[in-house]
């Protein structure tokens, strides 16, 4: 398999629940005319992470899985449903099965909206 190339962060050694990657981590899953981000994790011991955190944008597990192979149509709907409300998407590959991350800008500008609010 590949090289696990992990971006071990201060955040990924105390937080269990939260990984930090880069795109190098990656790799691109082509189906029913999209294309998705995916984390392998087949061989991984640990928990899948409840966040993962790419290019300072936070993905939250969406609590959907879809089948590794077999998928069928399902998978590249749901993708293309968060594409339309403005969501990114990535997965992570874990027991033959492609659990689904989502990033919401919309919720990431609220967060950072209410954080500088704070501040005054």
């Amino acid at each position: 398999m590949t090289t696990d190339t992990t971006t071990e962060t201060a955040e990924t050694a105390t937080d269990p629940t939260s990984i930090t990657l880069t795109f190098d981590d990656l790799f691109v899953l082509s189906t029913g005319d999209v294309d998705a981000f995916v984390y392998d994790m087949a061989d991984a011991t640990d928990p899948p992470p409840y966040y993962i955190t790419i290019d300072n944008r936070r993905f939250g597990l969406s609590g959907l899985t879809f089948l590794e192979q077999g998928h069928g149509a399902v998978l590249p709907r749901w993708v293309r449903e968060e594409e339309a409300a403005g969501n990114l998407v990535v997965f992570v590959r874990r027991n033959e099965r492609l659990m689904g991350y989502v990033f919401d800008p919309a919720a990431a500008g609220d967060d950072e909206g209410d954080e500088a609010g704070d501040d005054e």
